[in-house]
């Protein structure tokens, strides 16, 4: 039998502190909470470095604190190789 590679989904938005690691914390649950993580790999980034090494905004971090969905997250920029790319990509350019 083969081998099940998982999906990976990338969210980005400018900053990776407000719009795509909240993205990535409710999905993470959702994907959790269905017994499929071990099918995904989730992850966001930021096109710009303007926020890199930060931790996600303190209102998006209370916004999930109080629906009980975990967010441990450091703002990184996206970097891609080749054999690295996301099966799903999505972008925020708006909040």
């Amino acid at each position: 039998m083969a081998e099940q590679v998982p999906k990976s989904v990338l969210f980005v938005c400018l900053g990776n502190i407000c719009r795509s690691p909240i993205a990535e914390a409710v999905f993470r649950k959702l994907v959790t909470d269905q017994k499929l993580s071990d099918n995904w790999r989730i992850d966001s980034a930021a096109t710009s470095t303007y926020e890199i090494g930060n931790p996600p905004d303190y209102r998006g971090q209370s916004c999930m604190k109080k629906h009980g969905i975990p967010m441990n997250h450091i703002a990184r920029q996206v970097r891609f190789h080749s054999h690295q790319l996301p099966v799903l990509f999505h972008c925020w350019f708006h909040s």
